[in-house]
């Protein structure tokens, strides 16, 4: 095998196991919440039927979701948040469009115009903000 084919392939297997490491991490985290909160209903559960055994009064529920309620499928944002994201990928497209072109490395000087990519989603944000803000007159 050629030694820059391997160079070639180790950028995309390095960024794929990053994001696959990632994806793990937070897999675990997930799932040691889940299994403490189960092991807490549990306890509860328990607490409840040996009330029940000893005649006892039964404890009041507690707050399962520790006070927390269910979350809405779409979150609520705040309308200006997205012209200011919209503003930050404008500027942060710009930014790299203007670094491509200005740096020495002419591969880079080709792909001057991934830079675009982010400002035009800007400027689509910018303009979903325009349309749908509510006047004030």
């Amino acid at each position: 095998m050629n030694d820059s084919f391997l160079y070639a392939l180790s950028g995309p297997f390095i960024g794929f196991s990053f994001t696959l490491l990632a994806a793990v991490f937070f897999l675990v985290i997930r799932s040691q919440n889940l299994q403490r909160y189960r092991i807490r209903l549990e306890l509860i559960q328990k607490e409840r039927l040996v009330a029940m055994e000893k005649g006892v009064p039964m404890p009041e529920l507690p707050d399962y979701d520790n006070g927390h309620h269910a979350r809405r499928v779409l979150p609520e944002f705040h309308p200006r948040s997205v012209l200011g994201l919209g503003i930050i990928l404008i500027f942060g497209g710009i930014g790299t469009t203007v670094g491509l072109l200005l740096s020495g490395d002419p591969e880079l000087n080709v792909n001057w115009s991934m830079g675009l990519i982010p400002a035009f989603v800007g400027v689509g944000l910018v303009l979903h903000y325009l349309v749908t803000r509510k006047n004030d007159g």
